[in-house]
């Protein structure tokens, strides 16, 4: 890495027009690696091509090459005289330059954010009928129920039977809409679940203001 960078210093580079490069990670790399071995060599050749880009104008892509340059420099230079004369630590550069660092993935993260498309959740119309017999004669009701996402329940009807319906939902599990006809109440006020009769259709929950019931 550090060859590559410095043979981009010695000007092979530096005949293209855009002097626009990513180096930055590789600076504070090569640097964090060199003064944790107290490799004082390897940070004087990097000082060296840090002060090289920056006089032949080249600029990193992320970071402020002013910035990576005072990096280089406290780098290979003394912790005790830059605090003596109030310059920010080496820690305190890298710090910096992190946050730099941090800015196009941040403003990544934003854009993609921005650009999820928000679609209105589907929820499922459900239909059923009920039926019993009184003194010979076959009674019948039909309820109505909307299944939601989680599995909850809402009633759009008003009903005589939704009490009693949502008491059954409060102490049974949420309703699953592909097996509803198992998750129902086979019976409901003296009336029983008529096989056969349970409809579900798949609907967006706009629809049900324009649904009368």
């Amino acid at each position: 890495m550090l060859i590559k960078s410095c043979e981009i210093a010695s000007g092979e580079c530096m005949n293209t027009p855009n002097k626009t490069i990513t180096i930055a990670r590789a600076i504070i790399r090569i640097g964090d690696a060199a003064r944790s071995t107290n490799d004082y060599s390897l940070l004087g050749a990097l000082h060296e091509m840090v002060e090289q880009l920056s006089q032949n104008g080249v600029k990193d892509t992320d970071v402020d090459m002013d910035l990576l340059l005072e990096y280089v420099e406290a780098a290979d230079g003394c912790d005790y005289c830059r605090a003596g004369g109030g310059k920010p630590s080496v820690d305190e550069l890298t710090a910096k330059i992190n946050q730099q660092l941090a800015r196009r993935g941040q403003a990544q993260v934003e854009a993609s954010d921005q650009s999820v498309l928000k679609f209105e959740p589907l929820v499922h119309l459900v239909t059923a009928a009920y039926a019993k017999n009184e003194d010979g004669t076959t009674a019948g009701l039909s309820i109505a129920l909307v299944v939601n996402r989680d599995g909850s329940v809402d009633l759009p009807r008003d009903h005589f039977l939704n009490a009693e319906l949502l008491d059954y939902f409060d102490e049974n599990r949420l309703v699953n809409w592909r097996s509803v006809e198992r998750d129902l109440p086979s019976n409901l006020h003296g009336y029983h679940l008529v096989a056969g009769s349970v409809e579900v259709q798949e609907i967006l929950p706009r629809e049900l203001e324009a649904m009368s019931f």
